[in-house]
């Protein structure tokens, strides 16, 4: 019996054709973010049954990967089935794959088979499709879990291509064991090999998650996916960066942009200039209240800060996050924004004023000076990050760079007739130009804020466009590179409401704002447009002291532009993002993380 069964599931699904019609019909789409083509057979029959007979094999990756694992314990938890990994079910079997040229999704797509009398498939050319598309998994496993236990759960409506499978030999494969498109209620099944009608069989009762056929085939849209948070107007521990790092990874975003180093405070240890973190990761105390309200006579809280990482800790981080296809970019800012450098080693600031760790916002005159005992310097500092930072970007901030200092120094004016420099702008240009040949002989490409622009832009230098969007376009129509991360919608330390919020730095983006944002900006033509790499969320942290602070500003705000930097260009249905993000909330909420509930 055995045989005749094997024979009739071999024509069955050598019989197979996939069919793509032009109808068009509402299906259920649940995914965040929302993938690039989802089509779902038209057959009365389950795509995969989950049970605890399920096994798990891995063919291109490990076992011991911790995304395996991670794909392991979710399913136990979901549904309490411990899968098998020392021992195949034919029968029923989830199957992960990393093999060269798989598909033509690229290095981060994916593609995921849920279909009748076949086992369930996650394939990806690399490891990051393969993570990407378990966390795509992952969603689909806990919608069949609450459709099959929550009466109540909504659907899910989008306008999806309709497939349809045509099927020979009707007669035989009618006989399987079959159930609807999408779960519906708690089912018991028969756990049987054989076909009803052939031989009367024992039967036993078998737990079962029955998944709706479906094919996902999906890659990102953008190949900078990013978030910024600032660590140096507040510290934030190891173990909240690892947090941070989860979070953004499980969002399918690929970039950890780092800010180590501003006039509140040097963050990173730097052996050969033990100074830097002696003097400047201490600030005295810190200013109390809102800057735009302190005045004059500004009141201060009395409570040293500080706080800094060492390299073996950084080490740790960055293996952290690259087990999560985490890229992580420093950035050490630069001539501006060095008031914590500049009390740590004096000689390499313009002024000859005495100078401390400032305890105050705002933008503040200090500024290196650009000599060769200054490149020097970076180049030592570059030096050591370049073996503790794998990335290929090095951001060098580049931005506010108060230039009163540079026009008021001798010692600089006369520096600019032995160059020919004929204005300050031109002058960080210098500058940057400098930086980025250390930066290039060392194996790293530039990256600054827009403010690199003034003065003339470096040709290998990549812009990141903060004051709107007219620094990215001049980067692009310039054949530069350009990162999307204007204050108008991306600036998560902006308030969230118009009241009812905690402090904040100012402005207004609210999730509906973030959601609606195009990265690539009106004007350019289709080979500018290539130039913008991606977008970024910021998380500067003036008025944000602790991990659940960044939590709360960041999340969903952060969910909403995974989705714009993921999914195809199209008009967004705002509503029906709010649906699909109020049953995400249930990763959110595996995560612990501090999101702000009055956003769903």
């Amino acid at each position: 019996m055995s045989t005749m069964k094997s024979l009739i599931q071999s024509i069955f699904i050598s019989t197979i054709i996939l069919l793509i019609n032009n109808n068009i019909y509402s299906q259920k789409n649940y995914i965040l973010p929302e993938p690039q083509n989802i089509t779902f057979p038209d057959s009365d029959k389950d795509g995969f049954r989950l049970s605890k007979k399920t096994s798990l094999t891995v063919r291109g990756s490990e076992l011991s990967k911790f995304y395996v694992e991670d794909l392991i314990k979710f399913i136990f938890e979901e549904t309490e089935f411990q899968l098998s990994t020392s021992k195949q079910n034919k029968k029923s079997n989830i199957e992960l794959v990393v093999e060269q040229n798989i598909h033509e999704l690229g290095d981060e797509g994916y593609r995921i088979s849920i279909l009748p009398n076949e086992n369930l498939k996650v394939e990806a050319t690399k490891e990051s499709g393969l993570f990407y598309g378990i966390q795509t998994l992952k969603q689909i496993i806990h919608f069949t879990k609450k459709k099959r236990e929550d009466t109540e759960f909504d659907d899910f409506d989008i306008i999806l291509k309709k497939q349809q499978i045509t099927e020979k030999n009707n007669a035989n494969v009618n006989q399987f064991n079959a159930a609807n498109l999408t779960t519906k209620g708690y089912n018991n099944i028969n756990e049987t090999g054989h076909f009803h009608g052939r031989e009367e069989v024992k039967t036993k009762s078998l737990d079962i998650y029955k998944i709706p056929p479906m094919i996902v085939e999906d890659y990102p849209r953008f190949q900078y996916r990013g978030m910024m948070l600032d660590v140096s107007r507040h510290f934030m521990p190891t173990d909240f960066i690892k947090k941070f790092i989860d979070v953004i990874s499980m969002h399918k975003m690929n970039k950890f942009h780092w800010h180590l180093t501003d006039d509140q405070g040097w963050r990173v240890e730097i052996k050969k200039y033990p100074k830097l973190t002696e003097i400047g990761s201490v600030r005295s105390e810190t200013l109390k209240g809102h800057y735009r309200f302190a005045g004059n006579n500004p009141k201060y809280d009395g409570i040293p800060h500080q706080g800094f990482y060492t390299q073996e800790e950084i080490k740790d981080i960055v293996k952290y996050a690259s087990d999560r296809f985490i890229e992580i970019i420093p950035e050490v800012d630069m001539p501006g924004h060095t008031s914590a450098l500049i009390a740590s080693y004096p000689e390499y600031g313009t002024s000859n004023d005495k100078t401390e760790v400032k305890k105050i916002w705002g933008i503040h005159e200090e500024i290196l000076k650009p000599t060769e005992e200054t490149f020097s310097f970076i180049e030592d500092v570059v030096d050591e990050l370049k073996e503790i930072f794998p990335s290929e970007y090095f951001h060098i901030g580049g931005d506010e760079a108060k230039k009163t200092q540079w026009i008021n120094s001798e010692e600089i004016q006369g520096l600019m007739l032995d160059l020919e420099i004929e204005d300050v702008d031109s002058l960080q240009s210098y500058f940057t130009g400098r930086v980025e040949k250390i930066l290039s002989k060392n194996g790293k490409k530039l990256i600054g804020w827009d403010e690199i622009i003034e003065g003339g832009l470096n040709k290998n230098a990549i812009v990141m466009s903060w004051r709107g969007e007219k620094g990215a376009v001049t980067a692009a129509k310039a054949g530069n590179e350009a990162i999307m991360t204007p204050t108008s919608h991306l600036y998560f330390d902006y308030y969230q409401a118009k009241s009812g919020e905690p402090i904040a730095i100012g402005g207004l983006i609210d999730l509906e704002k973030v959601y609606s944002y195009e990265p690539v900006p009106k004007g350019l033509d289709i080979n500018q447009a290539s130039k913008i790499m991606g977008a970024q969320g910021n998380i500067w942290t003036e008025y944000i002291k602790t991990p659940d602070k960044v939590e709360y500003m960041g999340v969903p705000r952060m969910t909403a532009l995974s989705e714009v930097v993921w999914s195809q260009r199209k008009p967004r249905n705002f509503n029906e993002f709010k649906k699909r993000l109020k049953f995400y909330r249930h990763f959110l909420d595996l995560k612990e993380i501090n999101y702000r509930e009055k956003s769903f």
